[in-house]
């Protein structure tokens, strides 16, 4: 249950589109916990809207496999199993491997740059201790590489699995011992094996970095459920 006000009233602009947005981030950011019943009249009221958008905004939400449709309940958020966390890094693996096919002689000085920038910003904000945006950036960090790709169909079915990855890495700093500083050297060996050309290093780096986080998401979904 929604115990304390959470959201806030949106514009009449796009109205699904920010309900959408306000739902999404209160489940990656932990602010609603895996099962709890998400309320559509509370919500409604808090946000200052009809039912209908939130209706809406939580069918869309349940397509991006955040939350679930319960018989007789409305929608509760998703809690993940070990091997959703598996399935999940494994297509992860494959999209963003597939980005780098398309991507390892396209990227050019301005690209790194850019990316290098990003990295910046993310060790900033772990110093900082704002782990909300290091998360934030952490994944405009992977969009850059898989939009670059200029395969729309790629962008758009890696957009609807990273918002499952989001959450799982919300879950994962508030249930085991994990060291932020940890993706920043990940990013900055991603981008040194691109600079070099070398598609093998880039897959490589793929593979082991995401395999290595989704044992770590594997672990905080077994404490979560305990």
């Amino acid at each position: 249950m929604v115990a304390s006000k959470q959201f806030f009233p949106v514009s009449a602009l796009s109205l699904r589109d920010q309900v959408v947005a306000q739902i999404r981030d209160a489940i990656i950011e932990g602010r609603l916990r895996p099962r709890d019943r998400i309320p559509e009249i509370t919500i409604a009221e808090q946000l200052g809207v009809s039912r209908t958008p939130v209706r809406e905004a939580l069918v869309i939400l349940e397509h991006e496999g955040l939350v679930v449709a319960t018989v007789n309940r409305g929608f509760c958020v998703r809690a993940f199993s070990a091997l959703d966390v598996e399935h999940i890094f494994a297509m992860r693996i494959l999209f963003e491997n597939y980005a780098a096919e398309l991507n390892i002689e396209r990227l050019n000085h301005q690209d790194f740059v850019a990316l290098e920038d990003l990295i910046e910003q993310q060790r900033i904000a772990t110093i900082q201790g704002n782990f909300a945006q290091v998360r934030r950036i952490d994944m405009s960090f992977h969009r850059y590489l898989v939009a670059h790709s200029l395969q729309p169909l790629l962008l758009r079915n890696w957009t609807e699995l990273v918002a499952q990855i989001a959450a799982l890495l919300s879950l994962r700093a508030k249930s085991v011992a994990y060291n932020e500083l940890l993706a920043i050297a990940d990013h900055t060996r991603i981008i040194e094996a691109y600079k070099r050309r070398s598609l093998a290093e880039v897959l490589l780096e793929n593979r082991e970095i995401n395999r290595r986080v989704c044992s770590e998401c594997v672990a905080a979904t077994r404490i979560e459920r305990q």
